[in-house]
C-alpha cells in the first residue's frame, strides 16, 4: 500500500493537533503503513588497525546494522565519516561489511535495502596528512595502507569498488519516491572554504524539481550554521548551504561531525526549514566546558578525566509518514530507545518544534525524594595525570519519572559564607545510555587548594538538575 502525502490544506488542518501532542505522540505506536522506514547513523570512524588506545568500535557497527536489519529499515543514511584516518583500505572493509549484513543490499528477509552513505572530513578532508602518519604508522600493521589514502585518490572509481555504485560530489538518490540530497564532504581547498562549504550546493539544488508539498533530504557532514548545536563551537559549516536550504520549507536537513549525545535537544532545530544532529554510532561526546567533558576548550577548570565516551554509540530510526517524520533516538549498545520520540509535522515548520517552544513547554527534571549529597576527601588523578586532593561531591542519578524526565547533566556549587565560590557542569557516567544502565553516583571534584581551609564544615555543596535546555529542577 503506497501511502500519498497530504495537501497543504489537510496538513493544516492537523498540525496544530499534532504539535500539541508532542514528543510522546500516539503516532509512533500508530498502525499505519509508513511511506519510507530509515537508520540514522554517522561518524562511524572505522579503523583497520588499533592505534595504541584501542580499537575502534566496529563490532558496534555490525551490530548496528543488524540491529537495523531486525528493524526492517528500507535504507541505511550514515552522515559521513565512515572512515577514521580516510584510508582506501578502511573504505573496503567498511564495504565488506555492510555486504556481510546486507548481501546484494538485501535484508535478511529478502527486501531491498538501499545505503545512502556520505563522505565527511575524516574521509575527505586529508586527516591522514604528514602530522597524523607519524603517530599513526608505529600501530599499523600494514604500512602501505597509509599510501592509498581517498583524497588523494579517484574517489568515484574507489566507491564503485566499495559500495557498487556510483558517485558523485553532488547527487539525489531516490528511495520509495523519497528524494535523498547527498551532499559529500568536498576535499580541502580554497574552493571548498577549507572543507568548510560544499562546492557547486546553490546551482545544483537549482537543478532539482522538488515537489513542494512533499518533504526531501538533505545529507552533509558538517553542522549547518546557525542551526543546530548548543553554541557555535559545534562544527559549523561557512553558513552557504544553510543560505541555500532556506528556500526549501519542506527540506530535512541530517547532519553529523559534533559526536553530541542524542538526549540534547538541541539536536533538533527548526526554522527555515528542518535539521537534525546525527550522532555517533562509534563514540558520543556531550558539550563544552563539562567538567567531565570530552572536549577541552573553554574556562572550565577541568580536573577529572573525561566521563564515558568509548563504549557508547547512539543512532536514529526515522519513520516517514505521509503527514509527520516520527525521529526515534536510539542507544545502539542497549538497542533501546533512549529519549522521547520527535513527532515532526509536515510539509514545512509551522514554529511548533522550535528550541524556544519546546523549552517553553519542557518539564524540569527531578531528584528523588531521598537523594542527598556527599561530599569526601581523596586523591585522585587528574586530566592534566597529576595526582591532587579533592573534595570529590557525589549524588544519585535524577531518574525520569512519570512526571518529569531524565536529568541532561547537572550544576555543582561550592557555596560559602552566603555566595557561590565555585560552580561545575557535570553529566553522569551512564547519560550516553537508556535510563535504566545509568545506576553509578555523578561525581564532581573540586580542588581542595581552592576552597576555604575549613571547607568540611564552611562549604556547602549544591546540586540542581538540569534539562537540555537548562531548565532546573529542585537543588539538593
Amino acid at each position: 500500500m503506497k501511502m500519498d502525502f497530504l495537501s497543504r490544506r489537510d496538513f493544516a488542518k492537523k498540525s496544530v493537533a499534532y504539535a500539541a501532542v508532542g514528543a510522546n505522540a500516539a503516532f509512533a505506536q500508530s498502525k499505519e503503513i509508513p511511506v519510507l522506514r530509515i537508520g540514522i547513523l554517522s561518524d562511524l570512524h572505522y579503523r583497520t588497525f588499533d592505534n595504541g588506545k584501542g580499537l575502534q568500535n566496529c563490532l558496534g557497527i555490525e551490530s548496528t546494522l543488524r540491529y537495523l536489519d531486525r528493524r526492517k529499515v528500507d535504507g541505511v543514511v550514515v552522515c559521513g565519516d565512515i572512515t577514521d584516518f580516510g584510508t582506501a583500505e578502511a573504505l573496503r572493509q567498511s564495504g565488506k561489511l555492510w555486504f556481510k549484513v546486507f548481501p546484494d543490499n538485501r535484508r535478511s528477509d529478502g527486501e531491498k535495502i538501499t545505503p545512502l552513505f556520505l563522505m565527511g572530513d575524516h574521509d575527505m578532508g586529508g586527516y591522514m596528512h604528514t602530522e597524523h602518519r607519524k603517530w599513526v604508522l608505529p600501530a599499523c600493521p600494514d604500512p602501505k595502507e597509509l599510501e592509498e589514502i581517498i583524497p588523494e585518490m579517484d574517489v568515484a572509481k574507489l566507491w564503485k569498488e566499495c559500495f557498487r555504485e556510483d558517485w558523485s560530489p553532488l547527487e539525489v538518490k531516490t528511495l520509495k519516491g523519497v528524494q535523498f540530497v547527498m551532499a559529500h564532504h568536498p576535499r580541502h581547498t580554497k574552493a571548498s572554504d577549507n572543507g568548510n562549504s560544499i562546492p557547486g550546493l546553490a546551482e545544483f539544488m537549482a537543478r532539482q524539481n522538488f515537489d513542494p508539498s512533499k518533504p526531501f533530504f538533505y545529507v552533509q557532514h558538517r553542522v549547518l550554521r546557525n542551526t543546530l548545536g548548543f553554541d557555535s563551537r559545534s562544527g559549523w559549516e561557512s553558513g552557504k548551504a544553510t543560505k541555500v536550504l532556506e528556500k526549501y520549507p519542506n527540506a530535512i536537513a541530517l547532519c553529523g561531525h559534533a559526536h553530541r549525545n542524542v538526549t540534547d535537544e538541541y539536536s533538533l532545530w527548526q526554522g527555515a526549514f528542518t535539521a537534525i544532529q546525527v550522532p555517533s554510532a562509534n563514540y558520543c561526546t556531550t558539550r563544552y566546558d563539562h567538567e567531565n567533558g570530552y572536549q577541552r576548550k573553554g574556562k572550565v577548570d577541568i580536573v577529572s578525566p573525561p566521563g564515558n565516551i568509548r563504549r557508547s554509540w547512539q543512532g536514529l530510526v526515522g519513520t516517514l509518514y505521509s503527514d509527520r517524520f516520527v525521529v526515534e533516538r536510539i542507544d545502539l549498545l542497549n538497542e533501546a530507545k533512549i529519549a522521547p520520540d520527535w513527532v515532526i509535522p509536515f510539509p514545512s515548520p509551522d514554529g511548533s518544534q522550535t528550541v524556544a517552544v519546546r523549552a517553553k513547554k519542557a518539564v524540569a527534571p527531578q531528584f528523588a525524594p531521598d537523594a542527598k549529597v556527599s561530599a569526601n576527601a581523596q586523591k585522585m588523578r587528574t586530566r592534566a595525570k597529576k595526582v591532587e586532593d579533592v573534595a570529590m561531591v557525589s549524588f544519585p542519578v535524577a531518574h525520569a519519572t512519570e512526571r518529569s524526565p531524565r536529568a541532561f547533566d547537572y550544576r555543582v556549587d561550592a557555596v560559602a559564607g552566603g555566595k557561590t565560590i565555585a560552580s561545575k557542569i557535570v553529566f553522569s557516567k551512564g547519560q550516553f545510555w537508556i535510563d535504566e544502565k545509568d545506576t553509578l553516583p555523578v561525581e564532581c571534584p573540586f580542588r581542595i587548594g581552592d576552597l576555604p581551609g575549613d571547607w568540611k564544615t564552611s562549604v556547602k555543596f549544591v546540586v540542581t538538575p538540569l534539562d537540555s535546555f537548562g531548565n532546573e529542577g529542585r537543588s539538593i
